[in-house]
């Protein structure tokens, strides 16, 4: 499962009022990751394309079989307050998911900003080749934005408490089950603004909580590993 939340789109531009009323387009390169599978790093490339004054259209997608398409809206509450919402579909080789954001955005001043949120994502199970069964997953988001000198430092917290899967066998022969479980995961985004082109590097800590997948009462596969991921990026705004 992969998910992009509103406010890390908003890195692409690197401020919550431009997410809607720019468009940009961005290339990213993960370099290391404990679960990279096999080694394999995702090379993942997107736009974020203004559709009105306060609309934005995201579009996304990696080599790895993952595509997702979004739309965000930014509702201007006071000269320093801004409301945003961002809905998703993703897809990947063997499943997909639904994501709904809310994110309130507050401008401290004209280098600092903070927001915080919450957000709803039902995705396909662990196991999704075998089960229709979804995972429902509520998010709690907060971070904050610092900008100086055409520099920009971003960071994200997100906390996610997900339900448990399970799938049965036809004539209830065979399952597979999960306990529910949180995760935890930090993203540091620093970057630098050269005329239109926005490089930047990106560093993710994803710690799990998750519990053993078991089979028929057996134990399956153990919980994944906490990871480290770091991604090189670019952005090009218009």
């Amino acid at each position: 499962m992969k998910l992009r939340a509103l406010a890390l789109i908003c890195a692409t531009s690197f401020t919550a009022t431009a997410f809607a009323n720019s468009t940009s387009v961005y290339l990213e390169q993960n370099v290391a990751s404990n679960a990279a599978d096999n080694g394999e790093y995702a090379t993942e490339a997107g736009a974020n394309i203004a559709v009105s004054e306060n609309g934005s259209v995201y579009i996304g997608f990696d080599d790895q079989g993952w595509l997702a398409a979004g739309y965000g809206h930014n509702f201007s509450l006071t000269d320093n307050v801004d409301f945003n919402v961002y809905t998703e579909l993703g897809k990947w080789e063997t499943g997909e998911e639904v994501l709904i954001e809310g994110i309130i955005n507050y401008d401290l001043n004209d280098n600092i900003s903070l927001f915080t949120g919450v957000g709803y994502n039902r995705s396909g199970q662990v196991l999704e080749n075998l089960s229709d069964t979804g995972i429902n997953t509520n998010k709690f988001i907060a971070g904050t934005n610092l900008n100086w000198g055409g520099f920009n430092l971003a960071y994200q917290y997100t906390h996610e408490n997900r339900d448990g899967s399970g799938y049965t066998h036809e004539n209830n022969q065979a399952f597979f089950s999960q306990d529910d479980y949180r995760t935890n995961e930090h993203e540091v985004v620093f970057s630098k603004t050269i005329n239109d082109f926005t490089p930047y590097i990106k560093y993710t800590y994803f710690n799990t909580n998750e519990g053993e997948v078991r089979t028929s009462g057996d134990s399956f596969g153990g919980p994944i590993d906490n990871d480290n991921i770091l991604t090189l990026g670019i952005s090009y705004q218009f």
